[in-house]
């Protein structure tokens, strides 16, 4: 082969290597960690790197003091070749890229993948809402991380573990104001704590803290003519209730005045007067019938004038010894009619 045919080809490669990894990494990308990049220390993860056609080798490459790497051989035409950390230390945190070794040349992946391990520091912060851990849309909370020692850089993460540390806010104090506050933003958050000089160490998660977010009061808006509505109708309650207020007592009186004036009626009225006493069974059982006639004979006079006094003599053939009381009635109304009294002598 000629040397220049050997160097069209070359450039032919590495010229396929560039499209594929400009073309490719936007839909795809050539390095990712599952089942994130924040692990616990003393977890596991597993780092993939995805190889253009044509590699021989790819290797993971952790840019740490001294440099670290791990070499693999895809097999046939594997696209991706992953590489498990098992017992993740502090020192595995840091910035891992993938690399491919083709026609004799190394290249490297654009992207890089960003791992970070927590626990690092032993030190595990306090994370509080202030005023409260219920907040309305459209308001304003601050969360305040508070760790035992201070570090240059807090992080909060939302939904109570990070996958990525891009998925976390980072910054250089520990109060976190979230304003105005979303419907979307309600969740678990976390927060942790790192230094510069190794900012992918972080120390333990605080405990996980349940923002909740309400939906803001909707006010009621009255118009001016339902209020005047809704006036006049109290207005004509009240007006009912005195009606019918009025009327219960012009009853109750009505009825009060009818009880007195029968009252006083009887109480004019003088009693019966019964002479004589009670001779048991020495009176005779039959009477003749013509003193019986004689004795309620009234005088023609008296029974002329109705207003005078007819007096009435009655011969009972038998007399018990007491006296029934008469059977309660009903009062009766006042009469127009006048008054005839009786007296009743006993013999």
């Amino acid at each position: 082969m000629s040397p220049g045919l050997a160097l069209l080809l070359g450039l032919v490669s590495a010229l396929e290597q560039r499209i594929w990894a400009h073309s490719d990494s936007s839909s795809q990308p050539c390095i990712w960690a599952v089942p994130g990049a924040v692990i616990p220390q003393d977890g596991s993860v597993s780092i993939f790197c995805r190889a253009p056609p044509g590699v021989t080798t790819v290797r993971l490459h952790h840019e740490a003091p001294g440099g670290q790497w791990y070499d693999r051989e895809p097999e046939g035409t594997q696209e991706t070749v992953h590489f498990s950390l098992l017992d993740v230390k502090y020192f595995d945190a840091g910035i891992y890229s993938c690399e491919y070794f083709k026609g004799g040349d190394w290249s490297r992946c654009n992207e890089s993948l960003e791992l970070v391990v927590t626990g690092a520091y032993q030190d595990k912060p306090s994370l509080a809402a202030h005023p409260a851990a219920q907040v309305a849309s459209g308001g304003t909370v601050t969360l305040r991380c508070q760790p035992l020692y201070s570090y240059d850089t807090y992080v909060l993460c939302r939904g109570g573990g990070a996958s990525f540390p891009q998925d976390c806010s980072h910054q250089h104090h520990s109060s976190f104001l979230i304003a105005p506050v979303s419907l979307d933003q309600a969740g678990t958050y976390t927060c942790y704590g790192s230094h510069n000089h190794s900012p992918q160490q972080w120390s333990l998660p605080s405990d996980p803290l349940q923002l909740s977010v309400t939906r803001p009061a909707v006010p009621i808006v009255i118009s001016a003519s339902a209020a005047a509505a809704a006036f006049l109708l109290l207005v004509l309650l009240l007006l009912l209730l005195l009606l019918c207020l009025r009327r219960r007592r012009a009853k109750r009186r009505a009825a009060c005045d009818g009880t007195k004036g029968h009252m006083r009626h009887s109480s004019s009225s003088p009693p019966v007067q019964v002479q004589g006493e009670d001779t048991g069974d020495g009176l005779q059982d039959a009477e003749p019938e013509a003193d019986r006639q004689r004795d309620t004979q009234v005088p023609a006079a008296a029974a002329e004038d109705p207003q005078e006094v007819t007096y009435a003599q009655l011969h009972p053939t038998r007399l018990r010894a007491g006296v029934d009381p008469l059977p309660p009635r009903d009062p009766e109304p006042p009469s127009t009619q006048p008054c005839v009294y009786a007296t009743l002598t006993l013999s």
